[in-house]
């Protein structure tokens, strides 16, 4: 993805949200100096560095239009393509992992349908360092409905927890739902995958709901 922002919209939105330099350093990852020298023109940011202070805003619903404008967003979707989208989308899921939500089970992380075998060949060896850093988040369980035993389950990933539809296989996409987002994802195309993206609090509430009634009906015994 490509993004611009500018000096004058770094400032909004920073207002819009009452944060200092310091917050959008702490939720970007992007040092102080930086963001000061980005807001007084002093320096052309990078493109990572522009896609990691977007981000942070986006996380808080905010959205950058035309003519320097900044704005709170309603329901927003984004398609992901490519490996360092791919990326991104991971980054996003554990962003959301080590959120008090997701840790308290008020918005827990929901996977369905999902075969591990092509996360493992799309990520490449991104794969290692997602689920490496989600092994250390304290207390985190993810939710994970398959039609069949996932032979590919990383060893030692005890925050997922597996049930199983052998029905979904043939009926259900695969999708995530972590904080208020609900992702699609199309393993059917060309290298890498298309992932569809929608930051929906009601999208994200709906199917969470959906995911507990499969998860009822699922078993905790792998089918034979």
């Amino acid at each position: 993805m490509t993004h611009k922002i500018s000096p004058s919209q770094l400032r909004a939105a920073r207002g819009l949200l009452g944060w200092t330099r310091a917050q959008l350093a702490d939720f970007s990852g992007v040092s102080e100096p930086t963001i000061q020298r980005i807001e007084s023109n002093l320096m052309q940011a990078r493109t990572t560095t522009v896609e990691r202070l977007i981000q942070a805003f986006t996380e808080h619903d905010l959205e950058f239009v035309a003519d320097d404008g900044v704005k709170r967003k309603s329901d927003r979707v984004v398609k992901l393509e490519g490996f360092e989208d791919f990326k991104f989308f991971m980054d996003q899921v554990y962003e959301a992992a080590k959120q008090p939500h997701s840790l308290d089970g008020t918005k827990p992380i929901c996977i369905c349908n999902l075969d591990n075998s092509l996360f493992r060949k799309h990520m490449k060896d991104y794969h290692a360092v997602h689920v490496e850093r989600l092994k250390k988040v304290d207390g985190l369980k993810i939710k994970s409905i398959a039609s069949e035993v996932d032979k590919n389950h990383v060893q030692g990933a005890s925050y997922l927890t597996y049930r199983y539809l052998k029905e979904l296989k043939a009926v259900v996409a695969p999708f995530y739902v972590f904080g208020d987002k609900f992702a699609l994802i199309d393993f059917d195309v060309p290298e890498p995958p298309t992932i569809l993206m929608i930051h929906s609090p009601a999208l994200a509430r709906s199917y969470r709901d959906q995911f507990k009634i499969m998860w009822k009906n699922a078993s905790d015994k792998p089918p034979t």
